[in-house]
C-alpha cells in the first residue's frame, strides 16, 4: 500500500520503480521480442533439416581424403562440387565446377563432361554412389547427371520461378563448403537476400572499342545473392523460404562486386526437359530476339532491319527503323561487336599467352550463347525525333523449321 501511495505522491520516484519492477520480474519471463527471435531461429534450423537430405557432394572421380593435406579444408580449395536432387533421379550441377572438369584440360578444344561420363556421388549421411551425365548446357553453365540403379532415396528439388524473386527476397544456400560434407559430414547453410538482378557486362568497361577485349562468356542473367558462396559450393542451389530453387551457384561474378552469382531457375526449367530426353547441346532450344540489325553503307549507326510478328522484339516495343544505341547500357562500338554483347551463339577467339595457357595458342570463349528466358535491357533512338527509350525484352524460344 505503501508503494501505491508513493506512486501517486511522489511522480518523481515513477522511473526508479519502474526499473526496480522489471528487474525484479521473473527470471524465466522472455521478452517478446527474444521470443519471436527464437521462434524464427527454430523455423531457419527446420528449413535447413529439410533441405539437406537433396545435396550431394559430386565429382570426376572419387576424392582421395586420406591425406588431410590433399582436402580443402587444409589446402584452401575444394574437390569436391556440389549438386541438388530433382525429378526423383536426376541432380543439377554446375560444369565449370573445378571437381567436374577431367586433369588435362588447358589448351583442350572441349575441357567439360560429356554426356556419358561416370562420376562419383555422396550424400549428406556419406553414402556413397555413382552416375552417369545425360546432359549439359553451357549457355547455363548447367550438368544433369542420372544417379545409377540403387542410388539412395534422396528428396527432390522443386524449381521456383526466379523472375518473381524480387530484391530483398530472402533465400538459403546450400553446399559442400571447402568439402565440409566429406570431412565432417555436414551440408553448409548460409542465410541471406537477394541483391540483384542483371547480366554481367557485354564487353570490356574500361576499353569497349578494343576487339580484343571482352566480358564475360556466360550470357544470361544471374541472381546476385549475399549468401556466402566459396569452393565446393558451385552446383548447390540458392532455395526461398518456400523451400523452391531459384538459382544455381555458380564460380561467376561481377567485378568490384564481392557478391555471389547464380543462374536463375527459369533458364534451367527452359532446357532441363529436353536434357532429361538425352537432346545434345547443340539441338537444345535456341533463344530468339525477334529482330535483324544492319548498318546500312557509308553510315556508322546500325538500325533494326525487320521484326518478327508476335516475337520478343516486338512484345517489347522494338520496331523497324528504331537506332540501336546501347546493349544493357553499355553503347555498341561497332556491328562486328553487337552479335557479342548480345549472345548469340556461341563465340571463340584465339589467343596466345603464357601462365595458365601454357605459351600455346587456345581457343577462348567469349560467348556461350543466349539462355531463353534471359532478360536484357536495349536502348533505342528513334531517328524521326531523336528520341530515346530503353526497353525491356525477354529471350524467346526460336521456332523450329521443319
Amino acid at each position: 500500500m505503501k508503494r501505491a501511495l508513493c506512486l501517486i505522491c511522489v511522480p518523481a520516484l515513477l522511473a526508479l520503480v519502474v526499473v526496480v519492477a522489471v528487474q525484479s520480474a521473473p527470471a524465466t519471463q522472455a521478452a517478446p521480442g527474444n521470443a519471436t527471435i527464437k521462434s524464427l531461429e527454430n523455423e531457419r534450423i527446420s528449413l535447413a533439416r529439410a533441405l539437406t537430405p537433396s545435396i550431394v557432394a559430386i565429382a570426376a572421380s572419387k576424392p582421395d581424403i586420406s591425406n588431410m593435406g590433399q582436402t580443402g579444408m587444409a589446402a584452401g580449395g575444394a574437390i569436391a562440387a556440389t549438386g541438388f536432387v530433382v525429378d526423383g533421379s536426376y541432380v543439377v550441377t554446375c560444369m565449370e565446377a573445378s571437381a567436374l572438369v577431367p586433369g588435362g584440360r588447358r589448351g583442350s578444344d572441349d575441357p567439360f563432361m560429356k554426356p556419358g561420363a561416370d562420376v562419383w556421388m555422396m550424400a549428406h549421411d556419406g553414402t556413397e554412389f555413382g552416375g552417369k551425365v545425360i546432359g549439359r548446357d553451357r549457355r547455363n553453365l548447367l550438368l544433369l547427371v542420372k544417379m545409377n540403379d540403387g542410388h539412395p532415396d534422396l528428396p527432390s528439388l522443386k524449381l521456383g520461378n526466379s523472375d518473381a524473386a524480387a530484391m530483398g527476397t530472402t533465400v538459403v544456400a546450400l553446399g559442400n563448403t571447402l568439402d565440409s560434407m566429406l570431412i565432417d559430414r555436414t551440408v553448409s547453410f548460409s542465410y541471406g537476400t537477394v541483391s540483384g538482378f542483371y547480366r554481367f557486362e557485354p564487353i570490356d568497361v574500361l576499353r569497349p572499342d578494343d576487339a580484343d577485349r571482352h566480358g564475360d562468356p556466360y550470357k544470361g542473367n544471374v541472381l546476385e545473392v549475399d549468401v556466402a558462396i566459396h569452393a565446393g559450393d558451385h552446383g548447390g542451389p540458392v532455395i526461398n523460404l518456400d523451400g523452391e530453387v531459384i538459382g544455381m551457384m555458380n564460380s561467376h561474378f561481377m567485378t568490384g562486386r564481392y557478391l555471389g552469382c547464380t543462374v536463375p531457375s527459369n533458364q534451367i526449367r527452359a532446357v532441363i526437359a529436353q536434357l532429361k530426353k538425352g537432346v545434345g547441346e547443340g539441338d537444345l532450344a535456341q533463344g530468339e530476339l525477334g529482330f535483324v540489325a544492319h548498318k546500312p553503307e557509308n553510315e556508322s549507326r546500325i538500325f533494326v532491319k525487320s521484326v518478327r510478328k508476335g516475337g520478343p522484339a516486338e512484345k517489347a516495343g522494338i520496331a523497324v527503323g528504331h537506332e540501336l544505341v546501347r546493349v544493357d547500357n553499355f553503347r555498341i562500338p561497332n556491328m562486328d561487336r553487337l552479335r557479342e554483347m548480345l549472345g548469340a551463339g556461341y563465340l571463340e577467339v584465339e589467343r596466345r599467352g603464357g601462365g595458365m595457357f601454357g605459351g600455346q595458342t587456345v581457343k577462348v570463349p567469349i560467348s556461350y550463347g543466349l539462355p531463353v528466358g534471359t532478360h536484357m535491357q536495349l536502348t533505342l533512338r528513334d531517328p524521326q525525333t531523336g528520341k530515346e527509350k530503353t526497353v525491356n525484352l525477354i529471350v524467346g524460344e526460336k521456332e523450329e523449321n521443319f
